[in-house]
């Protein structure tokens, strides 16, 4: 039988109490070897709680959950400030890489003011840029201001450009005018002949129209008159062999083809006599 005994945890609730107070006590003021010297204590010892609890739940499954529940209860305790003395730790790490580009400040602000673009920056906003994200930064400027030197030539060239064809204009409008007058005689005779096919092209689309809605309704008539023929033939025949629905019923094969038969008499076996 083996020995369930959940106070084999090690440390104590009091142990750990005292080890959380003494975490909580630290802060983002303290040396990052402080930080990181609590911050591994909590870890091994989240870590031990949680081997202890491991070998506890092999013993018997009834006894895992009591286990697991005070495992979770014990690392409760520590846990929270393992994370917070986690995330003092990475910032005090991204306190440390930013306050080391702060050398390269006088260097990133040459760069930037060569390029003449006047756009504003402060120096926190560059000392959270690492290398790269400095040279995409100085790229990306660089580039806008290339761009609207380019836009400015262009302009230029768009104004010369303008005046060359406000000379040229006055003689296209001149041209235009006869040619608009030639397109206008040329686009008049086009549409008439165009008019004119549509005409015959829609005579065209009606004698058709109106002929397959004669063959259509010739279709449907011829149809509606075999079917009635059909009916007429088929109530002949019941009539014929004296059809009723008491005595007779109808069953009809793949084909089509009705068959009428006649109920002679019906035994029921559970009827008593």
């Amino acid at each position: 039988m083996p020995d369930l005994n959940i106070e084999k945890f090690s440390p104590t609730r009091a142990e750990l109490a005292t080890l959380a107070e003494e975490a909580r006590s630290i802060t983002d003021q303290d040396p990052p070897d402080k930080v990181k010297e609590m911050r591994s204590r909590l870890s091994k010892t989240r870590n031990a709680i949680t081997k202890t609890g491991k070998a506890l739940r092999e013993d018997a499954v009834a006894f895992q959950k009591a286990v697991i529940g005070k495992e979770k209860e014990l690392i409760a305790i520590i846990e929270p400030e393992e994370e917070r003395l986690d995330e003092i730790e990475e910032l005090q790490e991204r306190n440390r890489k930013r306050e080391e580009r702060r050398e390269f400040l006088p260097k990133r602000r040459e760069r930037l003011a060569a390029i003449g673009d006047e756009v504003p920056i402060t120096d926190d906003e560059l000392l959270e840029m690492d290398g790269s994200q400095f040279e995409g930064y100085f790229n990306m400027r660089l580039a806008n201001k290339n761009e609207l030197e380019r836009q400015k030539i262009e302009e230029e060239k768009a104004k010369l450009a303008q005046e060359e064809r406000s000379r040229q204009r006055e003689q296209e409008l001149k041209d235009a005018e006869e040619r608009g007058r030639k397109d206008a005689e040329t686009r008049a005779e086009r549409e008439k002949q165009e008019a004119e096919e549509r005409r015959q092209r829609e005579e065209k689309e009606k004698a058709e129209r109106e002929e397959r809605e004669r063959l259509l309704k010739e279709e449907q008539e011829r149809e509606e008159k075999e079917k009635r023929e059909r009916d007429e033939r088929y109530q002949s025949f019941l009539k014929e062999h004296g059809y009723n629905r008491t005595e007779f019923y109808t069953t009809q094969d793949i084909g089509g083809k009705i068959t009428l038969w006649k109920k002679v008499a019906t035994f029921d076996p559970n009827e008593s006599s």
